[in-house]
Order: structure tokens, then sequence, then C-alpha cells
């Protein structure tokens, strides 16, 4: 069965997520804006993508991408989508809009417009009305408005995937672990080399780095993925997957590491390493990042962006000092993530900019002095 799918990354992160939809599927993603991505699969991809990804948030089977000009054609284009055989007469629906651009409509008129759209069609293919549910319901479509070009799909992950539902502790300025993953994936780290996060505020890093490590996929998410609920899709087969997954799953003598200076924060990743199962492929550990010697192949890490620290001073003084324990140490790769980029102490050696929720950052890349 071939799907088209729509997947959704952090902003900035699109060409960590093609390679590793590459890497899952076998399959090329082309660019579709901002943190989206369009890629032809197979139905089997979609239990993939969902359960063993790692930079990917959402999943959408799309259904429907073609330009549109106001509510009227909105509603016309969303009316000729076979909803009577994706959906079962006794399931319930939800309609999620999201619109980007400049229309005298808003969101919510465009949910309104694509709901209508599935209640009208389903009614008159199948005479039942279908019951609406905008809590919990079985079956979610949702719906992109870029400009004039209009996207419609079913919705295969529910909530993103970068709640991984392993965060019992929460730090005041968490790292998506989608974004942890990727930055990982930038720094090339492998298996066998020596890792280090000095930040490592609630382990988020350390956590993705073991679950990446040992082949861990969406344990906790599992049941809560929406696909399990689109009766349309070869489900028995799907669970035959997620099964294989998990029986891939290989504990391995890891060297990752992370530190804090905050006692209080090392708890929270100790909790948290706990509730994904990882605990005991990682050693977590209480430092100064600025005292630190720095012998490990791979840095990676988070700064702090000086919401507690205060002052730009403050803040450049923290990464100036950091930067000469960090450069007079013996490593191959650093990665480091930053929204104060020009405070940083040293030119990298690449760089790219990326966006998280509305904070604009920029990824520095370093090799070995």
């Amino acid at each position: 069965m071939r799907v088209r799918l729509l997947i959704t990354t952090e902003r900035g992160f699109e060409g960590v997520a093609e390679r590793e939809i590459w890497e899952l599927t076998g399959r090329r993603a082309e660019p579709a804006g901002e943190g989206r991505l369009l890629v032809e699969a197979e139905h089997v991809h979609l239990l993939t993508l969902n359960y063993r990804s790692f930079t990917l948030h959402r999943v959408v089977l799309l259904l429907l991408q073609e330009e549109v000009d106001g509510l009227g054609e909105i509603y016309g284009a969303a009316s000729e989508v076979a909803y009577e055989e994706l959906i079962a007469p006794e399931q319930s629906f939800a309609v999620k809009a999201e619109r980007l651009g400049e229309h005298p409509f808003t969101s919510q008129q465009v949910a309104a417009a694509v709901g209508q759209a599935v209640i009208d069609r389903y009614l008159r293919e199948r005479g039942v009305r279908l019951r609406v549910n905008l809590r919990e319901p079985e079956v979610l479509v949702r719906v992109e408005l870029r400009g004039r070009v209009l996207r419609l799909g079913i919705d295969t992950t529910g909530r993103s995937l970068h709640r991984r539902g392993y965060r019992a502790y929460l730090h005041p300025a968490p790292l998506k672990p989608t974004v942890a993953s990727a930055l990982l994936r930038v720094a090339e780290w492998r298996r066998d080399e020596a890792l280090i996060d000095p930040f490592c505020g609630s382990g988020t890093v350390c956590i993705e780095g073991v679950r990446w490590a040992w082949g861990m996929p969406n344990l906790l998410r599992r049941d809560s993925l929406l696909l399990w609920k689109l009766r349309f899709l070869p489900l028995r087969e799907l669970e035959r997957l997620a099964d294989e997954a998990e029986a891939m799953v290989r504990r391995c003598g890891l060297e990752v590491r992370g530190c804090d200076i905050s006692p209080k924060h090392l708890r929270g990743a100790r909790q948290n390493a706990a509730r994904a199962g990882v605990e005991e492929g990682l050693r977590l550990f209480r430092c100064d990042a600025r005292r630190l010697e720095y012998t490990q192949d791979v840095v990676v890490s988070n700064l702090p962006y000086g919401v507690k620290l205060g002052s730009p001073r403050k803040v450049a003084k923290l990464y100036a000092d950091f930067g000469r324990a960090l450069f007079s140490g013996s490593w191959r790769r650093a990665v480091l993530l930053t929204a104060r980029p020009e405070l940083f102490p040293a030119e990298p050696d690449a760089s790219f900019e990326v966006t998280l929720g509305a904070l604009p950052a920029e990824v520095l890349v370093f090799r070995s002095p």
C-alpha cells in the first residue's frame, strides 16, 4: 500500500530528519516548508517512522494537496476525499487546522469548513452522520493552509513524538528530545565513542544517546499512537513490526556521561533516566563545566542562554571560561546549541540556524583543535 506522508520536525533540522527518514525507510524526502518534509512510502513506514524515529515530531497520512482560494474552495477540495474508506461509521473524528500567511478568515473557520465537508461527504456516501469528538477523537484530520496551498491528511501520531513519556522531572529550560537527538546526529556520534554533555540539565542529550545506541523504540508511546485506531491499515502487520522493534533492543556497554552544577537538576536527570529505562547506560555526576577536563571523543550540549544568568556579561564570562576549558582538552567533535552565538569566544568550523519554538538559536560545530 503506497502512501504519501507529510512529516514534521524542528525548524532548522530538516536535513537531519531527511537523513533519518532515508535510514529508516530507504525513501528520499523532499522539503515542504519550514519543519516540513514530504515522502512517498509504504504503509509499514507509518509504524517505522512513528515508533523508531528520534528526530521527527509527527507523521501525517497526506490525502490532499492543492491550491485554494477562500473557504468555499477549501470546503470543495475537502469534499473530494473518500472519508468513507478511512473512517468507520461508529468512529468519532475531529479537525485541527493550522494557517500560515495572510487570509481573511481564521484557522477555526478553516477547521469548521473541513469538518462540515467530512460530515456532508460521509452522509452522502454512507447515509451516516459522523460523530465529532474534539477532545479524544478516534480519527484526527489535520489541515494546513500555507498561503494558498491546502494540505489535508490523517494524523497517525497524536501527541508530538518529542513528548517521549519519560520526563518525570521538568527542567526550567527543557530541551526537546528530538532536538537532543538531532544534535547527536550533527555530531556524528558513534556507539564506540565517549560522549559527554557538560551542561546536562535534566539529562535529555545523554538519555537520547543511550536510547539511540541501544535501538530503543518509543516504548512509552506505543499505545498512544493514533495509527492503532485507523482500521483501514493492516494493524496486525504493524503490531508484528512493533514487537520486532522491541525485540531488537540491545543493551551494549557505553561511555555516556552527563554533568551539571545543580544537584537538583542531577536528581531530576536520574529520575528521567530511570523512567526511560537507560540509567545503567550512562553516568551522571556533579561538576562545573568551566573546570572539567575534556578528554571525551564527542561533546554535545545545550548551553545556558542567560534566562537565569542575567546580563549578557555573565553569559559571555561563562562562555569564555567554558571555551577555555573545552579548547584546552582533547576531543574529536563538539556540537553546541545556543541562543547567544555572538557571545561564544571561538569561531565554529560550521554553524546553522534553528528555531526552538519561537526562540532563534544556532548550532555551532567544532572539530578537534
